[in-house]
C-alpha cells in the first residue's frame, strides 16, 4: 500500500484528547536597539496572534492530518477559556465533554518573538488539580464518552488537568475497551500512566523519570526505559532524542529500536513533542507496523521544527519527505499537494519541468513528447485537463476516454513522475501554484502565446518547444477512425 493511502486511513479514526489545553500568544516584532533603561532588546510589536498550545496544539496537528476529535477540558469562564473553546470549534472538534468554570483560570503563554527569534516567553497559569467532581460526571458518562473512539491521547504539562485519578479513569475505560492510549507525560511519578499503551518522553524526561543524573549510553537508555516499562505496566517507552531520533523499547524486549532523525533545517522546536505523539498515535490507531510509526512520526516532526512557533504538518508534507526517503509515491496529487511536493524538490535543488495537454486517446506522439520534456530537467509534471475542461474546449462529443481512465493511463508511463489535474480552460493557475523551472509545449506553439509562459519567465524558468511527432494528433487518430468505420462508430 502506498503511503498517501495509509495516510488516507487517518479520516476514519477519532482521537479522545484529555489534557492541559491553553493558548499560546505571540508578540511578533523588530528588534534594532537596546534599552537604555536595561540590557534587554527593544522590541517593536507589529502583529500579535493566538494558537491553540499545550493538549491544544496536539489537537491541532491531529486535525491537520485529518483525524476528527473529541475532547475532554476544563478551562476557565474568561475570555481566554471562551477563545479556546472557539479554536477547537474551528478544528471540527467534539465539544460535548468540555466545560468552563470560574474554578479554573486558562493558562496562556506568551512569547515575545524579534525577526522570528524568541526572546522572551511569561506564562500566565493557576496550576491545581482537577476536581474529582469533573471526574466523577465524566465516569457517570463514560459509555458516551468512549463511543466511536479510536486512541486516547493523553497531553500531560503538569497543569493539574491530568491529575493520577483522571489518568487512571481514562486510561482504565479505554483498557475496558481495547482502546490504545498514547501519553505524552510530564513529571517523575509515572505510575499516574499505568497501563497505558505508550509514553512518549523526551530524553531529558526520561532522565528525569529514572531517578538518573544522566544517561549517556545506548545500554544506559535501554535500561532506563525498560524499568519504566515494567514498572508501571506500559507496553512500549518512545524517547525522543533531538539530533539523535528516537528509541522505541517494547516492555520486556531485549534491546531497543533506533530510528534516526530526518535531516531538515531547525528553526523552532517549539510543539516537537505534540507533533510526534499525535502522529505515532494515528499510525498506531490505524494499525501501522510500529517501524513505519516511527518513521512517519519523526518525519512529521522534521517538518514542524523547521517552522516557527508551535506549528502541524500536514499528510501532503510528510509525504514529500518519505518519498526523499526512498517511500514509494503516489503520481497523481492534488493542485496543492503538489505545490508542497514541488517546494520540497526546490529546496533539494531538483529541476522540476512542466507540461500539458488533454492526452485523450494516449498514444506514440504524446509518449515521444514526456520523453523529450523529461530530459530537460529532474522531475516531470504532467497537468491533465478535466473532462469538463475539455468538453469546453473541444466540443461536447469529447474526451474520448474519461479523466480517471486518462490519469491511470498516464501514471504507469515511467518518464512521468507526478500528474495533476486542472479544470480551468488554461494552466495558467496551476503554473502560479507550482511555479516550474521549465515549461514545454510543442512546436506549432512556438510562435503564440502560451498560457503560464510569461510567469515561467518572469521567475527565473524557461519555455521550452519540442518537435512533434508527425501525423500523430489526438485530433487526427480520432477522424481518421471515424471516417473508418462511419460517424456513429
Amino acid at each position: 500500500m502506498r503511503i498517501e493511502e495509509r495516510l488516507a486511513q487517518f479520516d476514519r479514526l477519532t482521537v479522545l484528547v484529555a489534557g492541559d489545553f491553553m493558548i499560546d500568544q505571540y508578540l511578533s516584532g523588530t528588534s534594532t536597539r537596546i534599552s537604555p533603561e536595561a540590557p534587554v532588546p527593544v522590541v517593536h510589536i507589529k502583529r500579535t496572534f493566538f494558537r491553540l498550545g499545550g493538549a491544544g496544539n496536539v489537537a491541532r496537528n491531529l486535525a491537520a492530518l485529518g483525524a476528527k476529535l473529541r475532547v475532554v477540558l476544563e478551562v476557565g469562564d474568561d475570555a481566554n477559556g471562551a477563545m479556546l473553546v472557539g479554536e477547537l470549534a474551528q478544528l471540527g472538534a467534539d465539544l460535548t465533554y468540555a466545560r468552563q468554570t470560574p474554578q479554573v483560570h486558562t493558562s496562556v503563554k506568551t512569547r515575545v518573538l524579534a525577526q522570528n527569534q524568541q526572546l522572551l516567553r511569561f506564562d500566565e497559569e493557576n496550576i491545581r488539580p482537577v476536581s474529582s467532581e469533573w471526574v466523577e460526571a465524566l465516569r457517570l458518562q463514560s459509555d458516551s464518552l468512549f463511543a466511536g473512539v479510536d486512541m486516547v491521547l493523553l497531553s500531560d504539562y503538569g497543569k493539574g488537568a491530568l491529575s493520577p485519578e483522571m489518568t487512571a479513569f481514562l486510561i482504565g475505560e479505554a483498557a475496558k475497551r481495547g482502546i490504545g492510549v498514547t501519553v505524552d507525560p510530564k513529571g517523575t511519578d509515572y505510575s499516574k500512566y499505568a497501563g497505558a499503551t505508550i509514553c512518549t518522553p523526551n530524553l531529558k524526561e526520561l532522565t528525569e523519570a529514572a531517578s538518573a543524573e544522566r544517561l549517556e549510553t545506548e545500554d544506559a537508555i535501554y535500561q532506563a526505559a525498560e524499568t519504566l516499562c515494567q514498572q508501571n505496566n506500559i507496553e512500549y517507552m518512545l524517547t525522543t532524542r533531538s539530533e539523535k531520533g528516537m528509541s522505541l523499547q517494547r516492555r520486556g524486549a531485549v534491546q531497543k529500536q533506533d530510528f534516526p532523525v530526518v535531516s531538515k533545517e531547525v528553526i523552532d522546536v517549539t510543539g516537537a513533542g505534540d507533533t510526534v505523539i499525535a502522529a505515532f498515535t494515528l499510525c498506531y490507531g490505524a494499525g501501522f507496523p510500529l517501524e513505519l510509526c516511527c518513521k512517519l512520526a519523526n518525519a512529521a516532526a522534521s517538518i514542524v521544527v523547521s517552522k516557527t512557533g508551535a506549528a502541524t504538518a500536514t499528510r501532503e508534507e510528510i509525504c514529500a519527505v518519505l518519498e526523499g526517503m526512498g517511500h514509494e509515491r503516489c503520481k497523481i496529487r492534488t493542485a496543492d499537494a503538489l505545490s508542497t511536493v514541488v517546494g520540497h524538490l526546490h529546496e533539494a535543488g531538483r529541476r522540476v519541468v512542466f507540461t500539458n495537454g488533454c492526452f485523450d486517446l494516449v498514444h506514440a506522439g504524446h509518449i515521444s513528447s514526456f520523453r523529450q520534456a523529461k530530459a530537460f530537467g529532474d522531475v516531470l509534471i504532467v497537468g491533465v485537463n478535466s473532462d469538463d475542461s475539455i468538453r469546453r474546449i473541444k466540443g461536447p462529443r469529447r474526451p474520448i476516454v474519461g479523466q480517471q481512465a486518462r490519469l491511470a493511463l498516464l501514471e504507469a508511463l515511467d518518464m512521468v513522475d507526478y500528474l495533476v489535474l486542472f479544470d480551468e480552460d488554461t494552466p495558467q493557475t496551476l503554473i502560479e501554484q507550482l511555479c516550474p523551472d521549465v515549461m514545454v509545449k510543442g512546436k506549432d506553439w512556438e510562435d503564440k502565446s502560451v498560457a503560464g509562459g510569461e510567469f515561467v519567465r518572469a521567475h527565473g524558468g524557461r519555455v521550452e518547444f519540442i518537435e512533434l511527432e508527425q501525423g500523430l494528433s489526438t485530433t487526427q487518430i480520432i477522424e481518421q477512425v471515424l471516417h473508418a468505420y462511419g460517424e456513429n462508430a
